[in-house]
């Protein structure tokens, strides 16, 4: 005995038609009849697609689509989606950047941006987030982003996961400052700028629980990274990706003032390497989280430790 589609429950259409897309959801069962058109209408949460030369003008319900991916250069309309909690630009253009504003996406939570962005034509995108404009907004990755001019953020309490590549290492208290609520920051340095200790803001109980610090990997410059963590007391996870002149130092500095550390990840580059007789298991008897770390690398007045879990 042969079963149609039109015989199973509107339970189990609907669950397929979650995972139907949504061309496939107009160009297959639109206007099949009032049943189907009926049911398509009360699914809340499509994801949407738009890649090159695909048309999205005749698209009958705008409103349901909370989750567009952009892989296209094409110019596309954004305000008709007024009910978008999710926005990923994987290959975009200047138009599309422009439209990523309160009030045309006033829902927005998640927002990931091209790395093919440069640092200018996204001041102003960064403004409005690290000063609450986007208020529902709890995920995002800007990629490269620019000092403030003037330091003018204000407070985003809603922001509570960052990830960023900029220039300048002073950018990284001015973020934990603006957004009081930030669990995870993942941020990459890629210039060689020293950390303005006089401009440090006093921030009380941070709440950010994991942070991941990378520097470019040809650099030899040393960050003052201790001066940053201890803006944040209450990290549980640690991964650094940078250079220090002792290794031993750093990680005994760290054990010492995070109490509540579960969690070290690494690959760093002790140069000069001052400390080359020093046994990996006395490194590793420091902290239970140093369990994983090994010297990868050894030389003259070079050295390399690694964690085995880290995934770069």
């Amino acid at each position: 005995m042969s079963t149609l589609l039109e015989d199973l429950p509107n339970e189990l259409i609907i669950e397929i038609f979650n995972y139907t897309k949504i061309r496939d959801l107009l160009f297959t069962f639109w206007n099949l009849n009032i049943r189907f058109n009926q049911l398509i209408h009360s699914l809340k949460y499509l994801s949407l697609v738009l890649t090159k030369n695909e048309t999205y003008e005749n698209i009958l319900f705008p409103q349901q689509i909370v989750r567009i991916v952009i892989v296209t250069l094409d110019n596309i309309n954004l305000s008709s989606f007024i009910n978008l909690r999710t926005l990923i630009l994987n290959l975009a253009n200047e138009n599309h950047l422009k439209q990523i504003q309160s009030d045309i996406l006033p829902n927005l939570i998640y927002l990931s941006l091209s790395i093919s962005f440069d640092f200018q034509s996204k001041e102003q995108l960064t403004s409005e987030i690290f000063s609450n404009r986007f208020s529902s907004l709890r995920y995002a990755d800007l990629g490269k982003i620019a000092m403030p001019n003037f330091l003018s953020w204000s407070e985003s309490p809603s922001l509570r996961s960052i990830l960023i590549v900029s220039l300048n290492i002073n950018i990284i208290p001015l973020i934990l400052q603006s957004c009081p609520q930030l669990t995870h920051f993942r941020v990459q340095i890629i210039d060689e700028h020293a950390l303005d200790l006089s401009s440090l803001p006093i921030i009380s109980n941070h709440q950010l629980k994991k942070i991941i610090f990378i520097q470019s990997p040809t650099s030899k410059f040393v960050f003052d990274i201790l001066n940053i963590l201890y803006l944040i007391p209450n990290v549980k996870q640690i991964d650094l990706r940078l250079c220090t002149r002792s290794f031993i130092d750093l990680i005994k500095l760290i054990s010492k003032n995070f109490i509540y550390l579960n969690r070290f990840d690494c690959h760093i580059i002790e140069y000069p390497n001052k400390d080359e007789n020093i046994n990996i298991n006395i490194i590793r008897n420091i902290h239970s989280c140093y369990s994983c770390i090994q010297c990868t690398l050894r030389e003259d007045n070079f050295c390399l430790y690694t964690t085995n879990r880290l995934k770069i």
